[in-house]
């Protein structure tokens, strides 16, 4: 299935929806504004909290830990003189692509899980996520907002 997050709200705000491929909010991000450490939760439309996402405090490289009702998992930024190198630790789950152009995919060995490109869409420019099984949206919403953020405090 598909998803779309408008491009501009990883920018400007804290909180956002996630439309599915029919334009319809399907989810609900809210991020803390001026808390500490940075957190963020994803919320179903019924209201229940699908994932939390909160960022390791004391790191020299940031770390943030996703939760969700089946998994949690670590994604890292590490050192590296190429460019940023984004890790997902706690699973077999792997980032390729271009992460700096929102061209990626998430894969589990040679299986992709998700898809990530920029999108231009009827409401705007955005990201289109193709997320292959709906079981794992939760924690592919959560790592597409903490590659974000991730790249957001590198071009600090």
């Amino acid at each position: 299935m598909k998803y779309y997050i408008k491009q501009s709200v990883f920018a400007l705000a804290e909180s956002f929806t996630v439309k599915n491929e029919y334009g319809e909010d399907v989810y609900q991000v809210e991020g803390s504004f001026f808390r500490y450490p940075k957190e963020f939760n994803i919320y179903d439309m019924n209201g229940r909290r699908v994932s939390h996402i909160e960022k390791q405090v004391l790191r020299m490289f940031s770390h943030f830990d996703i939760k969700t009702d089946n998994i949690t998992l670590t994604v890292r930024n590490h050192f590296s003189i190429f460019g940023q190198n984004i890790s997902i630790v706690g699973s077999n789950w792997m980032l390729i692509g271009d992460l700096w152009s929102r061209n990626y995919q998430v894969v589990n060995g040679n299986h992709p899980l998700m898809s990530i490109r920029k999108h231009w869409f009827t409401w705007g420019d955005s990201y289109e996520l193709e997320i292959v099984n709906p079981e794992d949206v939760a924690l592919c919403l959560s790592i597409v907002i903490v590659v974000d953020k991730l790249i957001q405090e590198a071009r600090k």
